[in-house]
């Protein structure tokens, strides 16, 4: 008799555990954002913004809002466009790309794009800020699309116990450059920084290292930081840099001391 009772009472907790995880159980929905797929120049005044929304068969939002921002930039020149707003809901979602035309021509564009994606029957939502790509629009003639400038990094001034490493930074940039560094692995040498120079393209910042060993090779660890829009960013770069060979004038007297030493030795 007390072995059932005890049946019983286990197959009680048995039925009272299926009950309880049933009713912890609840439905989230899925929610996804759509995606920024490309930010592409037409010409030389306009700009296709691309984007992608989630297959239907995951996303579950009925209300999904788009923001895009275009911040313009030409050397000193800048300009804030207002923000261009879609609202989509779970059954037109027709529109997935924007055209843009600006009065500039060949000028740099950062592209911001954001999402706020929502279930309202359930008060869940998802928000995404900001997602950006910078981008230039074409040159005039429209056959060229040379996109944004880039920094580079390169050895120069090489001799058998010195090199400079030079950060060539476009002055068309809309970067605003925080610091710059060079290192040495080798050694743990840091660059000293020389004078900066400057032409209509390019702004110059050597770093020069000193006392090395001839035909050996280095390597530089190199970064630069930047902002925009107050977002802090550092590019780390590795280069390789082999100092030449050590050279000496050979005098008349060092061959005849040469040739003395053989004619002793043999």
């Amino acid at each position: 008799m007390q072995i059932k009772l005890m049946d019983n009472y286990c197959y009680s907790l048995f039925i009272l555990s299926i009950i309880t995880l049933y009713h912890c159980q609840t439905y989230q929905p899925y929610i996804t954002e759509p995606k920024l797929v490309s930010v592409i120049p037409v010409n030389s005044t306009a700009l296709t913004v691309t984007w992608q929304f989630a297959n239907v068969s995951i996303d579950r939002s009925d209300l999904i809002r788009i923001y895009i921002i275009f911040y313009e930039y030409y050397y000193e020149y800048n300009n804030i466009y207002a923000s261009t707003n879609y609202t989509f809901t779970s059954t037109n979602k027709t529109i997935t790309n924007l055209t843009k035309n600006f009065e500039l021509v060949n000028a740099y564009y950062y592209v911001c794009f954001s999402s706020n994606s929502t279930v309202t029957n359930v008060t869940q939502y998802l928000a995404i800020l900001n997602r950006c790509i910078l981008t230039r629009t074409c040159l005039r003639s429209n056959k060229s699309c040379p996109g944004p400038s880039i920094v580079i990094i390169y050895s120069i001034n090489i001799s058998s116990n010195a090199f400079s490493i030079s950060f060539l930074w476009p002055n068309d940039l809309p970067y605003s450059p925080i610091s710059f560094s060079a290192q040495l692995i080798n050694n743990g040498q840091i660059g000293t920084a020389l004078s900066i120079t400057q032409n209509t393209s390019y702004t110059n910042r050597p770093y020069q290292f000193t006392g090395l060993q001839s035909n050996t090779i280095y390597t530089v660890n190199t970064s630069f930081t930047y902002t925009i829009l107050d977002r802090f960013t550092t590019n780390i770069t590795t280069l390789a840099v082999v100092t030449s060979c050590s050279w000496r004038l050979v005098y008349p007297s060092d061959l005849l001391f040469s040739f003395s030493v053989i004619l002793f030795l043999k």
